[in-house]
């Protein structure tokens, strides 16, 4: 199946990553250099980085088999991630580059201590842990057909170690800069190989187009159409009550408070130029479940109709679904191995390297500074690159004996469901930092450490203590974002009253009263939502009204849904250009205006994630 010209151009595109990683990393001599890539990446970089960092195998193969498995709902892993994204952007970014962090223990370091600082850190890295070994998993699972195809005897092991080792090798060399600059590739071929796979699947002729796998989804005669963005409540997978509730949770914690994520925003060359970047990326993340989740579906249309959906494990779709729908000869399986190769290689190598920042920053250099040695700026990225060599090793040992290469069940569910047992606790800690409530170290330790032994209950408890009602309304066994939901309600209580019961120990009743506001500023730092809250009250409250209107018009008549999504958008961006033209100066060109201002921007990205979420 694999010709010459798709070998051709797949190891061209692997040489130009590893050229571009080696030369991209070839002047770093500093710390700042190797960890924050001299805190000048421009926006573009940083676009592209992000997009390729989120974007990895797990993605590309998991949500195609999910889309296949389960359908459309998937999407909820997409567009509930832009409001997120947003508050990155203009919420939590702010502060992080204020203080011109390495890593976001700092700013937990900051608010309540050093020990709370390093527990994220450590649980960040049993993290990472968790999500590179999958990464390594996924990546090599998908990858290892095409190459027994091309007649390349090579065993799970061999491809993992091949993976793990080529990742590594730029990333140890060039630091920060060699993942963003390789990222950017990556980004363009995983664009590249996803659409040009969904155009090809979409446009068979078991499918007959994008308006005909609408129409058919439709009129199933089970009447569980896979295009439904919103499944029961009881849904063992994605209920809808767990994609707005504790998936949201989950996409504000990987967006604002994950280390590999936000380190390559607090790299960029300004504020501007780093919230620029996290806005095109969320755009670009928009396109998602159009050239991935969508192909799933399709997919399921082509292999029913081929009396072959039930022969298919979700997590083998993507490489069955290549062989099937891409004609031979013209290079284009070589595009979506590109593709591939760049979605496994750009995770990879962004946990590499953030997974070497925590423990140089958050770690190893205070150990040295207790010992009384201060490291030197070589020392600093000389430990960060044996500790890359240490985890990447270690991270290859664990996916080479404890994941099974032939499991049958959605492999990005599954890393979801054991990833979201830590993060409730962390990103309560996170919002109470921002809100810069007092609270004492001993009480943010023992929140980050008792929450996830209680999520782990919580599914017993559940099963044994749950009303018969309940259960029918939820399923007989708690879904994880319900579990994700309820563990992030504990951590709130448990902080909400050690703040309490601490403030009312230390001031008096009146002190008491006013406190939660005062705490809102300090040293002069503003709580970056204020930011949303400058134009006038009356026009939020007008926008908040005119909003939730549309979503009541939507759920009483659905018939007229696409009217409503449009409206929606419209609203989004009309209310978003009313913002950034409050911002012009009186000699200021409207052009200049749109340029500089990036108020408009995130109202357009809103406004889409609105409109999809009430046409599906």
């Amino acid at each position: 199946m694999i010709a010459t010209i798709d070998i051709l151009f797949f190891t061209a595109t692997f040489l130009l990553v590893l050229g571009v990683g080696m030369y991209a990393g070839r002047k770093e001599s500093s710390s700042s250099d190797y960890f924050l890539g001299g805190r000048s990446l421009p926006w573009w970089g940083i676009a592209g980085s992000l997009f390729g960092t989120n974007i990895s195998a797990n993605h590309l193969v998991g949500m195609l088999g999910i889309g296949f498995s389960v359908g459309f709902a998937q999407s909820h892993y997409e567009f509930g991630s832009i409001p997120a994204i947003v508050l990155l952007a203009f919420v939590f970014l702010p502060l992080f580059r204020r203080k011109k962090f390495y890593t976001l223990s700092q700013f937990l370091q900051g608010k309540f201590g050093p020990t709370a600082g390093r527990i994220y850190s450590g649980i960040s890295l049993i993290l990472i842990t968790i999500q590179l070994t999958g990464a390594l998993y996924i990546g090599t699972r998908s990858f290892l057909p095409f190459l027994k195809d091309a007649g390349i005897e090579i065993t799970y092991t061999e491809l993992v170690l091949w993976i793990a080792f080529t990742s590594t090798i730029y990333t140890w060399f060039g630091g920060l800069k060699s993942v963003v600059y390789t990222d950017v590739i990556q980004t363009v071929l995983i664009l590249a190989s996803g659409i040009l796979l969904a155009y090809l699947s979409i446009t068979r002729p078991e499918v007959g187009g994008i308006f005909e796998l609408l129409a058919k989804e439709e009129s199933r005669a089970d009447g569980l159409s896979k295009m439904n963005l919103y499944l029961p409540p009881n849904h063992p997978t994605l209920p809808w009550t767990g994609a707005l509730s504790g998936l949201f949770l989950l996409h504000i914690f990987y967006w604002n408070t994950n280390q590999y994520v936000v380190q390559r925003t607090l790299g960029g060359k300004s504020l501007r130029e780093a919230r620029l970047g996290i806005l095109i990326g969320g755009l670009l993340k928009l396109t998602v479940p159009f050239f991935s989740i969508l192909t799933g579906v399709a997919a399921y249309q082509i292999w029913t109709a081929l009396g072959a959906a039930t022969d298919i494990a979700p997590d083998e779709a993507f490489s069955k679904l290549v062989v099937l729908v891409v004609p031979l000869g013209y290079g284009l399986i070589g595009v979506i191995l590109a593709g591939l190769l760049g979605a496994i290689f750009s995770s990879i190598d962004s946990m590499l390297h953030s997974a070497a920042t925590l423990f140089t920053i958050d770690f190893y250099k205070p150990l040295m500074e207790r010992s009384n040695r201060k490291l030197s700026d070589v020392e600093e990225m000389n430990s960060g690159r044996i500790f890359l060599l240490i985890f990447s090793a270690l991270v290859t040992v664990l996916a080479i004996l404890f994941v099974d290469p032939n499991s049958k069940k959605n492999f990005f569910i599954e890393l979801s469901n054991q990833s979201s047992h830590f993060t409730p606790a962390l990103l309560v800690v996170f919002l109470f930092g921002i809100l810069n409530i007092k609270i004492s170290s001993r009480m943010i330790c023992i929140t980050i450490l008792l929450t996830p032994a209680f999520s782990f209950l919580l599914p017993s408890l559940y099963s044994y203590a749950a009303p018969i009602s309940i259960k029918q309304t939820f399923g007989e066994e708690l879904n994880f974002l319900h579990r994700v939901f309820f563990s992030f309600l504990f951590a709130i209580v448990i902080l909400s009253l050690a703040a309490y019961f601490q403030n009312r120990k230390q001031k008096g009743s009146k002190d008491r009263e006013t406190e939660p506001l005062k705490s809102l500023e300090k040293n002069g730092e503003p709580f970056s939502l204020q930011i949303f809250l400058k134009p006038n009250t009356k026009y939020w409250v007008l926008f908040l009204f005119l909003f939730f209107g549309l979503i009541v018009t939507r759920i009483q008549i659905p018939e007229i849904k696409i009217f409503i999504s449009v409206a929606g958008f419209l609203l989004f961006w009309i209310f978003s250009i009313f913002i950034t033209i409050q911002k012009k100066s009186p000699n200021q060109s409207f052009t200049t205006l749109i340029r500089k201002r990036d108020e408009w921007l995130y109202g357009i990205l809103l406004g889409l994630t609105f409109l999809f979420y009430l046409w599906f």
